[in-house]
């Protein structure tokens, strides 16, 4: 019996077919490269639009609890639109004191740097009178370092105080983006009914119940975390003469919500502030050992206690999150990488195709 052979046109079908299955892998690789890329360049050019407005969806669920109560007392229709007005004035009016107080820091910065030469030249002194001679012989170079670093430091100082007047404007923004929101949240649920058939509107409302249970439980904790740690920031750094206290407080709040690097990058400047300013020698070392002591207890009892199930995130997750997004938004990126990653999580969970990687991001 003769074996069956294939047609020419067949053979080459049959090859093609083969061809397309191997190079599908391919392009669904070049199709994730190029979405991500978009995905990337979308995200940097519109920081300006989506920061403030995620901002303001964050105050939006730490406020909506207060509303409902307040609607009882007050009109529905005036409740929202008071409590809107109120947070925004209390944002706008942080972010003028904060930029007041970082304009007065830069004024001071000629001060504190001749401060500091005070103290390098006394320590040195003090090692030509104490240690050996071949420990000084590196005086030329830590001159040069000196320089540097007062040249540094000036640069800096200019760089928060523009940073501070974009946070500013930010805010600005912020404030009229919570307006609105808190005006339509009422009516979000309906209006996704109305645009949706029944069942994939309840998926919809479903997913977003889910997100939004998971925004109030972080929220209402890291909110209540953060006030544990600043005030007693605030009260030592006020209680032994430190130079803008309420400031500190403030980084201390907003550096709480950034995870792991956040507390150390809000624990140095004050500390280093206390050493520059305060006398005799047992003050800022006083300072320092009890702001060591807030942030160990707030670290190690009072925030993991508070937070243990509110927010089931992997810390390499987390990790990968606050890199992502601080490099996409700075800082205000990193204070939203853990929120942002929450609701990416919850969304790739109703997703047959993302499911699996949500499981892997848990933290269990």
């Amino acid at each position: 019996m003769e074996p069956i052979r294939e047609e020419p046109g067949a053979a080459a079908n049959s090859r093609a077919a083969r061809l397309r299955r191997e190079l599908v892998p391919l392009y669904a690789l070049a199709a994730v490269l190029m979405s991500a890329a978009g995905g990337w360049y979308l995200l940097k050019e519109l920081a300006p639009l989506l920061r403030p407005l995620i901002l303001a969806v964050l105050l939006v669920y730490t406020i909506l609890p207060i509303q409902r109560g307040l609607s009882r007392r007050v009109p529905a229709k005036l409740a929202g639109p008071l409590l809107a007005l109120l947070v925004a004035m209390v944002v706008f009016i942080l972010a003028v004191f904060v930029y007041g107080n970082l304009v007065e820091l830069k004024d001071e910065l000629p001060r504190l740097i001749e401060r500091a030469r005070v103290l390098t030249e006394r320590a040195r002194t003090w090692g030509r009178d104490h240690l050996p001679a071949w420990m000084l012989k590196q005086a030329p170079t830590v001159d040069l370092a000196e320089a540097d670093t007062v040249a540094r430091l000036k640069a800096i100082a200019a760089g928060l105080v523009n940073t501070a007047a974009g946070f500013l404007a930010e805010a600005l923004l912020v404030g009229f983006y919570l307006i609105f929101l808190l005006h339509e949240a009422h009516r979000f649920s309906g209006r996704v009914r109305a645009g949706f058939a029944p069942e994939q509107a309840g998926r919809v409302l479903e997913v977003l119940a889910s997100i939004n249970r998971a925004m109030v439980s972080y929220l209402r904790v890291k909110v209540l975390a953060s006030l544990v740690t600043a005030l007693p920031v605030v009260a030592i750094l006020w209680a032994f003469g430190v130079s803008f206290p309420v400031m500190w407080g403030v980084l201390t709040f907003v550096g709480n919500f950034i995870p792991y690097v956040g507390s150390l990058i809000a624990f140095v400047p004050p500390v280093l502030l206390a050493f520059l300013e305060l006398e005799p020698a047992w003050r800022p070392l006083a300072v320092f050992v009890l702001l060591v002591l807030v942030q160990f207890v707030t670290n190690n009892f009072v925030e993991p206690r508070l937070t243990a199930h509110a927010v089931d995130l992997s810390p390499l997750v987390v990790l990968v999150a606050l890199a992502f997004w601080g490099l996409c938004w700075g800082v205000v990126g990193m204070v939203l990488a853990v929120p942002l990653t929450v609701m990416l999580k919850i969304v790739w969970e109703n997703v047959a195709l993302t499911r699996p990687l949500a499981r892997l991001m848990a933290e269990e």
